[in-house]
């Protein structure tokens, strides 16, 4: 395979499709451009209170809509490939200045692995991101395990569908040279209760988790021992849903020895700015020595 090592550069489109729920775009800014730009169908569409987002080497930054025709960059198509050799559907995305951190991110449910990419950027630029999609459908997304109701899931499925995540994990890290010593673990909502069955399942595969709406999921969570793990977990003040369950997530992994770091933001279920500020000097804070 040829890798193109010129600067890559992206395109993301945040537009409110229903009050309090966003929906991300994701393109190459080389392929929006062979679309030529704002008199294509798929930009017209869009409403103009979107955001737009350009990527480029490591940083993102928040364009008008008359700034977003102006100029043409080089691109790389190669981040914007989902790749299907390994367990789960992925995208794999290296900023040209790529510092030798990872960050694997998992999705919430009724969407794609898209809708993380921009937090993700936002909060950790330099970082190799690996991107996975769920293999549950959803109506015209997907999710990572069955549910029974909003807040009962198939205990089955969270094992299986766990167990294959974590050898996804093992295996995208071989393939594509990454450290898992290096490597955090960002999820929302479903996905964030996948990462924290991961750690309680498959102890030592997981350092550094960072759990966005996350509540526990396991009927009978194993003992493990996670001393060594550190745990940044994020409620929404409004969430009425997944809120109530925060403190119980704490509990869980602080009695399995875990470095739990709890927080509060002013939102619902949504994820926005203030999450990405948090993680962001979460990871900047220095590592505790064991």
């Amino acid at each position: 395979m040829v890798i193109d090592k010129r600067p890559q550069s992206w395109l993301f489109i945040a537009s409110n499709a229903t009050p309090g729920a966003h929906r991300f775009d994701f393109l190459p800014w080389g392929v929006y451009r062979r679309k030529n730009g704002l008199n294509c169908a798929w930009f017209n569409q869009l409403s103009r209170s979107a955001k737009i987002f350009r990527f480029e080497a490591g940083k993102s930054t928040n364009l008008s809509w008359n700034q977003v025709d102006m100029s043409v960059s080089e691109y790389s198509d190669e981040n914007s490939i989902l790749r299907e050799d390994l367990t789960f559907p992925y995208r794999l995305l290296k900023p040209a200045n790529a510092s030798g951190d990872c960050l694997f991110v998992l999705h919430g449910s009724g969407v794609d692995e898209t809708t993380m990419l921009p937090l993700a950027m936002q909060i950790a630029p330099r970082s190799v991101i690996v991107a996975a999609r769920g293999r549950i459908r959803q109506e015209d997304g997907f999710r990572w395990f069955e549910r029974i109701t909003p807040t009962s899931f198939e205990q089955a499925s969270i094992h299986a569908e766990t167990a294959a995540y974590a050898q996804f994990t093992t295996e995208a890290a071989r393939q594509h040279g990454l450290h898992l010593q290096r490597a955090t673990f960002l999820g929302y909502s479903n996905g964030a209760n996948v990462v924290s069955s991961l750690m309680l399942l498959h102890p030592g595969l997981v350092k550094q988790a960072a759990l966005l709406r996350a509540m526990p999921v396991l009927d009978n969570p194993p003992t493990s021992d996670l001393s060594g793990t550190r745990v940044l977990i994020v409620a929404g003040a409004a969430d009425q849903t997944y809120g109530p369950f925060a403190p119980t997530l704490v509990t869980l992994f602080s009695e399995r020895g875990a470095e739990v770091d709890a927080r509060i933001v002013a939102a619902g279920h949504e994820f926005g700015d203030a999450d990405a500020a948090i993680v962001r000097q979460w990871l900047a804070a220095p590592t505790p020595v064991a």
